[in-house]
């Protein structure tokens, strides 16, 4: 038997790796790790765990057409792990969120190869614990979503939006439709950053970034409490 584990390794930290992803990369015959041009931040995160061990880079460039990729990424996996071995593929945040991950596992559903994911912590969730607030509470709604289409009413309580782009723009409409939003980047990194003004965030809009809006007012006296020290303000 062959098997491929999907670990989400999560936002940025090494310590907020589960204690199943540790064990699952320290008992891999074979480390992958995406890459997008020389952004590497899973690597980074698993870097002291896979040791001087190879470690193989699989290329995702951002705005090709990707099915290709995801193809040809499977098609390497495939070709290096043998009969009776464990290959590791590692992504950012849950590999079940808008992941690479599973777009891999995907493409080698003809296998023979058997497939197990280990959970990550996704940014949104690492980040609303970095603010020391609730996310929802109960009878509240929740809206994920990587992007918001211009017509696309919003009636949840609370919204995150990963990977913004625009974030001004967004923090704008939000405002306008009555929520209260966060703008955050680069979470559980030394480079974390937040602000709640969407003049600071205009031109930004990083990969690792994301907007928290809720209905309910944030409670920006307490953030800043607690986050001094940690997140950087814009």
């Amino acid at each position: 038997m062959r098997k491929l584990i999907g670990i989400g390794v999560g936002p940025g930290a090494e310590d907020l790796l589960t204690l199943r992803a540790v064990r699952a990369l320290r008992e891999a015959d074979h480390i992958f790790v995406p890459r997008n041009g020389r952004k590497t931040r899973a690597f980074d995160i698993i870097r002291d765990i896979a040791g001087d061990r190879d470690v193989i880079f699989l290329d995702f460039p951002m705005g090709e057409t990707m099915d290709q990729f995801y193809r040809e990424a499977f098609e390497a996996i495939d070709r290096a792990t043998k009969d009776g071995e464990v290959s590791v593929l590692a992504t950012l945040g849950d590999g079940t969120i808008y992941a690479t991950l599973t777009e891999v596992i995907d493409a080698g559903r003809k296998s023979d190869m058997v497939f197990e994911l280990v959970p990550g912590i996704p940014a949104f969730l690492a980040g609303i614990n970095g603010l020391i607030e609730t996310l929802v509470e109960k009878g509240e709604s929740f809206l994920l979503v990587d992007a918001l289409k211009d017509d696309e009413p919003l009636h949840a309580d609370c919204i995150a939006i990963l990977k913004t782009r625009e974030p001004k723009k967004i923090f704008d409409r939000l405002r306008d439709e009555g929520y209260d939003a966060i703008y955050l980047e680069n979470i559980e990194t030394e480079r974390w950053a937040m602000t709640r003004e969407s003049d600071r965030c205009s031109g930004r809009g990083a990969y690792m970034s994301l907007i928290l809006a809720r209905r309910r007012p944030w409670n920006t006296a307490e953030i800043l409490k607690h986050t001094e020290g940690r997140i950087q303000l814009l």
